[in-house]
């Protein structure tokens, strides 16, 4: 889920004495990681508001049109990547392991081809999951595709928040799920958890950790059920058929998730995050490090390299129906999504509120490097305020440094809210 969100990238200081060729070769990795969005779902969650389409088998006429699209993007976008190697694949969706394996197979070598490698650096290649028996058999047929790292979307343990959040699974298809990555040798699985749901308490949570921690899970990640206005769940929360947890309780949620997870070895590393030693997800770090993502499929989001026309960088999005995706990528498919150019001041306040979202916080030695001056010089108003409420601690690693405190990353939207109003207002 979170490997969607949108990348941001840094950008130079207009008019400073650094070229924007200086401030890609100094912050930049010089790779490129894929996500390609496979759109088929076996049923749309009532909470979601992804690019998805209901159809658990899409004729394999529509699969193969779909997969073919996705390599013609794929060939007409990697020139706007040249020179990158390819750091990570990520198969999201969607239900990318509703796909037939040969056609997983298909897009991960075209990914692959695409970009040159480097063979002391892995690409870490993911595939979203859902539980379902009808997918186990497919498991060692999609390592053999070149899958190492599965994201497997179980949300809950129990059959009673399953049903209240409308997932197609039970309890005990989850369990065999996991013990089926695990047979198929699968050793880097992440699993995702939905928190605050419809009537769920402490105690509901309490019994999902302990089911998820005896699965000894290399990555977790967690995320506060969101209300989209444009979905069953959101609209049925504005009629008063469903109330949102509790802010209080879902802070508390947050707080005990932060505490177990961590107590067993999971370190927290970005705010929805938790993995192992060495463990960290590649491809969800650079959108939160604002490098390089090209985008495939209906509805995917990419950020563009740094040029002289996009100095602060570009985020490019898909259309996100399948019939207006396909007939761009026909007509365009170099340019098959929208266009937008990031202005200076919404590249900074994104630099601060995607460091802030990580473990290490943001350097100020960076920061003023990218934008010419560190963060307090811009932002000297939002920085002593949220010092002042305990959300925020300053040069704790080294002058000007800011990282979130303890009680800061339970509010940590409200946080970024600062740094982002800023960008847009000053943009």
């Amino acid at each position: 889920m979170s490997e969607r969100l949108v990348a941001r990238s840094p950008s130079p200081v207009a008019g400073s004495s650094s070229s924007a060729a200086d401030a890609s070769s100094a912050f930049d990795d010089g790779a490129v990681g894929v996500y390609v969005h496979w759109p088929f779902c076996e049923r749309v969650c009532p909470y979601c508001d992804f690019a998805v389409i209901a159809a658990r088998r899409p004729d394999r006429a529509l699969e193969d049109r779909v997969a073919s699209a996705i390599r013609r993007e794929l060939e007409a976008r990697r020139a706007d990547f040249a020179g990158r190697r390819l750091a990570s694949i990520y198969l999201g969706g969607g239900t990318p392991s509703l796909c037939r394996p040969e056609t997983i197979a298909v897009l991960v070598a075209a990914v692959r081809t695409a970009f040159p490698t480097d063979a002391s650096m892995p690409v870490e290649t993911t595939l979203e999951l859902n539980p379902s028996t009808t997918e186990l058999s497919r498991l060692p047929a999609f390592r053999d595709a070149g899958v190492d790292r599965l994201s497997i979307g179980i949300q809950s343990f129990d059959d009673r928040q399953l049903k209240r959040l409308g997932r197609a699974h039970r309890r005990p298809v989850a369990l065999r799920t996991l013990e089926a990555a695990r047979d198929a040798g699968f050793d880097n699985v992440s699993i995702d958890l939905i928190f605050g749901g419809p009537d769920q308490t402490l105690a509901d949570l309490d019994r999902d950790l302990d089911a998820l921690l005896g699965w000894r899970p290399e990555h977790v990640s967690t995320y506060e059920l969101t209300w989209e206005p444009d979905t069953p769940f959101g609209r049925a929360l504005a009629r008063g058929r469903l109330e949102a947890c509790d802010e209080a309780l879902a802070v508390e949620m947050m707080a005990r998730i932060e505490s177990r997870l961590e107590a067993a070895g999971l370190e927290r590393y970005e705010i929805s995050s938790y993995a192992r030693p060495g463990r960290r997800a590649r491809h969800n770090a650079r959108y939160w490090q604002r490098e390089a993502v090209l985008g495939l499929g209906l509805g995917a989001h990419s950020f563009e390299a740094r040029t002289a026309a996009h100095p602060h960088g570009a985020r490019r999005a898909n259309p996100r129906g399948l019939d207006d995706w396909l007939a761009a990528v026909a007509r365009t498919p170099a340019r098959a999504g929208a266009l937008e150019t990031l202005s200076l001041e919404t590249a900074r306040g994104e630099a601060v509120f995607l460091a802030l979202r990580q473990r290490e916080g943001l350097s100020a030695r960076r920061f003023a490097a990218e934008f010419g001056a560190p963060p307090r010089h811009f932002f000297a108003a939002e920085i002593d305020d949220l010092v002042a409420r305990g959300w925020l601690v300053e040069g704790r690693t080294a002058p000007g440094d800011l990282v979130l405190s303890p009680a800061g990353r339970l509010v940590a939207d409200s946080v970024a809210a600062e740094f982002v109003a800023v960008g847009a207002a000053r943009g």
